[in-house]
């Protein structure tokens, strides 16, 4: 569905996007990536927090995949190989594992009709 379609494809295309463009202009991206780190980093912390509190399963989804795109988007602010290889590295396993955990909400939602975590608690036995 198109839940699929927007974390595996979409949230990636701008972290490639933001890649190419730090590459460019590397000399305004030393001077200020510190500040964009820590609000990357907090913001990803905070909405980890909201994921706790999540009961619907799509909504757990979509906003770990914004915790993970925080953490890549820290990543790539760095400015060195290691932090955009590892950027890379999550963007594309975050795309793989983000489209199949809406491929099985959507499964369960369809054989439930509820997409809430509470009440498909132990559907594997």
């Amino acid at each position: 569905s198109g839940s699929m379609i927007l974390a595996g494809v979409m949230l990636k295309l701008g972290g490639y996007g933001l890649m190419r463009v730090m590459k460019i202009f590397l000399e305004v991206g030393m001077k200020i990536n510190y500040i964009f780190i820590v609000i990357s980093l907090i913001g990803g912390v905070i909405i980890s927090l909201m994921c706790v509190r999540q009961s619907d399963m799509k909504m757990l989804i979509a906003y770990s995949s914004v915790s993970h795109m925080g953490l890549a988007l820290s990543g790539i602010l760095t400015l060195n190989l290691c932090g955009f290889w590892g950027a890379l590295i999550l963007m594309l396993a975050h795309g793989l594992c983000s489209s199949g955990l809406f491929c099985l909400a959507n499964i369960s939602y369809e054989r439930t009709h509820s997409r809430s975590i509470y009440l498909n608690k132990g559907m594997m036995n």
